[in-house]
Parts: C-alpha cells; structure tokens; sequence
C-alpha cells in the first residue's frame, strides 16, 4: 500500500473521530441546556403554586456547582431562587393580611435571601458576553427586589435586635448598609437616605456585640457621624476598643488621640493613653499630651493629676508637688493627689538631705538642719490628712509619718507612730 493511501485513510478516521467528538459535545450540551431548562421550568412552577420553594432554591444551587453554565444561565438561576424567596415572603405576608399565624423570622429571613440573589443575579447578569457587550437581562427586576424590600430589610433588624439577637440583626443591618451602594441602585441616590446613619449605629453595636471587630470598625465612622453626642464619644471608645481587640496599635492610638480631640471631658480617651505611656515609660509624650488638653479645658483636675503622676515617674520631685496643688485647688477631696504631693516633699527632703552639711563646726550645717526640718514639715499636713480619712490604709502614710516625727524631733508622736508601724509590719 503507498504512502499516500495510507495517508488519506488515516485523515479520513482521524476526521470521523473528530465529527464522533463534535457531535458528542453538542448533544451533551443539549443535554445539559434542556436539564437547566427542566431544573428552572420546575422552580417557576414552585412560585406559581406558592409550594416547596426551599426545595428548589436548593436544587438551582446545586445546578450552580455545574461547569460550563454561561452567564445568561448563571444570571437566570440566580433571579429566579430570588423570586422563590419572594414567593415564600409572600405567602407569609398573606397569613399576616389575613390575620392567620404566621412566622415573623421567615418572613424577614426570605426577603433578606431574595436581596442576596438580586445581587449576585446583577453580578453577573452585568458581564461581558462574547462579543465584549454588556447586555443585563434582569436589571430591571433585581432593581425591583432591592427597592421594593428596603424598608422591611431595615425592619428586620430592628426585630432582630428587639430580641438581643445581634448575630441575626447583623445581616439586615449590614445588607441595608451596602446595597446603598449597589451599582444597579446608583440612580436612586440612597446615599441621601435618613436611616443609614441610623442603620450604621444598629450595625455597628451588633458586631461589637458579637465581637465581630473588624465589620464594627466597617461602619463605625458613619456611625459616629450620625449619632447624638451623648452616643459620639461612647462610639469612638467601641473604636478605641475595636482597634485594639485586632491588635492594630497604630490606628488604636490614633483613635485614642482623636477621641482626646474631639471630647476632652470624656476621660476614657485620655485614661486609656496616659496607662499607654506609662507601660512604655514616655512620660514626655504623657506630659506634652496634658498640656495640651489643658490648654482647651482648665478644670478637670485628671489632667494636672496625671502631670503630677507624670513627674513622680521621672523623679522631678519639685514639679510633681506643683501639680499636685494644682490638683488640689481644684478638687481638695482628691485623695490621690495629696499623697503624690506628701511623697514628692518627702523626696525631696531625702535628695536634700544627700547634699546637706553635717559638720557641726559649720554655719551651713545648722542652716541645713533648720531648712530639712521645714521641708519634712510641709510633709506632715498631706499625710496627717491621709491618715484621718484613709485609716485603713496605713502603707500610704505610716512610714512616712514615722520619718517625719523623727526629723521634727517630735517624741509624743513619733512613739504613737512608731508603734502603728510594728504592728502593721507584724500583721503583713
């Protein structure tokens, strides 16, 4: 046999095999289109006769998983399981109608389903098909579902929350949020609505309250921008709080520092980040923030209290015993700044008393003596005064008390005192 008999007999399987293949893909295909025909033409009879809707959202979702659905197929599944879940609104809304007892949770739950699939129908309804058009077949109905369903998706979470089910409300909340900016809904002007900033709140403490940090800090700022300004400042510490749960310093102290800014007199802000330098020992940073609060409010003694602790920390004894006063000029009841104060004089007739002179042939000596005594005896009012209203807290004045006696050469006292102090070493 020639080569060349041989070659055309070869073409000519080769070609037949190749028809065999065609012919097996395009019935396969048919085959295929006709069962996602069969699987929708069965859904839209399931809305017509109001009956086994979930069954065949379900079976659409399993015709989804199918390789080779094009987008008009894709499209078409998705806006008809959106028009089952209206279907089973729907029925629900008639038992309401009709005064029957129906179920208020499905009712929300259906409409909630019907929105997700409106939008997953745009998305790819809105694709490209072959020749590069866009070509949306079902815009005008997913548009519909959208618009038509926006004020009971608001509604249903509102229900949600009623009940403390912040996971449930969640979802409503969130979907009224973000279809505000769905490209099929941009002619409507959503933006403008009165209830988003509402909307953000609700859905800002629903994933708060289910720690769900990350969605919280996603409409917090919205939120903020619309809430009262009794519920401002508790919102930035939600922020405050969010930034830190995810672990993001940078943008935690920012928050913190803004919350400083824009609501001096909610101490939150300022706590939180005075404890911050404090760990990380930049008693600066702490004391140039002070200031700078000071210079928008004047009579919050925390601020000239945390200059004081600020001071102790770095040892600057004479300044600490300043703000301490300054404390006190505002808030003579405040405690805490007083034994700052009794602790920084103390400190201060110790550094003293490491320079002072003790030759007694010196004049210098007798000065010093006379000057260290003054100084222990500007001590001894703070600590006299704690130990009349804090008695059970003898660590805050009684070893300082038993110094103090002892420099000021008072017998009676420092006998009654040096007494307090064994027994409450003994007891420890």
């Amino acid at each position: 046999m020639n080569k060349r008999l041989i070659f055309i007999i070869m073409y000519t399987i080769l070609l037949s095999l190749f028809s065999i293949s065609v012919m097996a893909e395009k019935k396969e295909k048919s085959k295929q289109q006709e069962s996602v025909k069969s699987v929708l033409k069965d859904a839209r009879a399931s809305i017509k006769s109001q009956r086994d809707q979930s069954k065949h959202v379900d079976a659409l979702n399993k015709l989804m998983l199918r390789e080779g659905l094009t987008s008009a197929e894709k499209s078409e599944i998705r806006i008809t399981q959106a028009q089952l879940r209206l279907s089973e609104n729907d029925a629900e809304n008639m038992k309401a109608y009709l005064k029957q007892k129906y179920d208020t949770a499905k009712y929300f739950s259906t409409l909630l389903d019907a929105c997700k699939y409106a939008i997953m129908c745009d998305s790819t309804d809105t694709l490209p098909n072959a020749k590069g058009k866009i070509a949306p077949l079902h815009r005008t109905r997913s548009r519909d579902i959208l618009m038509r369903s926006r004020r009971n998706i608001y509604a249903g979470g509102l229900f949600f929350l009623r009940k403390n089910d912040f996971e449930k409300a969640l979802p409503y909340l969130s979907m009224y949020i973000e279809e505000t900016y769905e490209p099929l809904l941009k002619d409507a002007n959503l933006v403008a609505d009165t209830l988003l900033k509402r909307a953000s709140f609700y859905a800002t403490v629903s994933a708060y309250n289910i720690k769900n940090y990350r969605t919280a800090l996603k409409y917090i700022d919205q939120a903020i921008a619309g809430a009262t300004v009794k519920q401002a400042p508790d919102l930035q510490e939600y922020k405050v709080r969010c930034y830190e749960a995810v672990k993001d310093t940078t943008l935690w102290l920012k928050a913190m520092y803004d919350g400083c800014e824009n609501w001096p007199r909610h101490d939150f802000f300022f706590t939180a980040l005075m404890e911050y330098f404090e760990n990380e020992k930049q008693y600066d940073y702490a004391i140039d923030l002070a200031d700078t609060m000071l210079n928008r409010v004047q009579d919050i003694p925390l601020y000239w209290y945390a200059k004081s602790m600020m001071y102790m920390h770095k040892s600057d004894w004479a300044r600490c015993e300043e703000m301490s006063d300054s404390v006190l000029a505002r808030d003579s009841s405040h405690l805490d700044a007083l034994y700052n104060k009794g602790v920084s004089i103390i400190n201060q007739a110790m550094e003293f008393a490491e320079t002072a002179c003790y030759d007694i042939k010196n004049p210098k000596c007798r000065r010093d003596r006379l000057k260290l005594q003054e100084i222990y005896r500007r001590a001894e009012a703070p600590f006299e005064r704690l130990r009349r209203e804090q008695p059970d807290k003898k660590n805050r004045w009684a070893k300082a008390l038993y110094r103090i006696y002892l420099h000021l050469n008072k017998g009676k006292e420092f006998a009654e005192i040096e007494k307090v102090v064994k027994e409450d070493t003994a007891s420890n």
